[in-house]
């Protein structure tokens, strides 16, 4: 029997930056899923949806993702490749969200795979770093 809750589990976000809330929600998923699987927001995503410029290009972001011991794949959001390419691609029995998410206009829900949502690490947000960048 496994000592995990689940075998895949499925993680969005543009981790622009990535910092400590993300990695401790991440670490937090690694400890329930024998399989980690994080899509990263392409710049231009971030360009569109967010109305700002990535304060760190895609690759800078994806290598730090892949430099948290557990997270086994790290792929990319994209206009042409969107959300539910990489859900039929990975079959996740989970997809995971920070509490902050639950309401919101996109949970995951709609993916047709159950979301788990996360206690978030309070006051921190990618929010309060692009406000002390202006």
């Amino acid at each position: 029997m496994s000592p995990f809750e689940y075998k895949c589990g499925m993680l969005f976000g543009s981790f622009d930056p990535l910092h400590a809330g993300h990695v401790r929600l991440i670490c937090r998923a690694i400890e329930l899923c024998e399989e980690i699987v994080v899509i990263v927001d392409d710049d231009e995503i971030i360009r569109k949806v967010k109305h700002r410029e990535p304060l760190f290009p895609l690759n800078e972001r994806r290598w730090d993702l892949y430099a948290i011991k557990g997270v086994e794949y790290v792929e990319v959001e994209s206009i042409e490749t969107p959300k539910r390419i990489w859900v039929k691609m990975y079959k996740p029995d989970i997809l995971i969200k920070g509490d902050d998410w639950k309401g919101k206009a996109w949970d995951g829900a709609d993916l047709g795979v159950p979301v788990l949502y996360l206690p978030y690490t309070q006051g921190i947000t990618s929010t309060m770093f692009h406000k002390a960048r202006k």
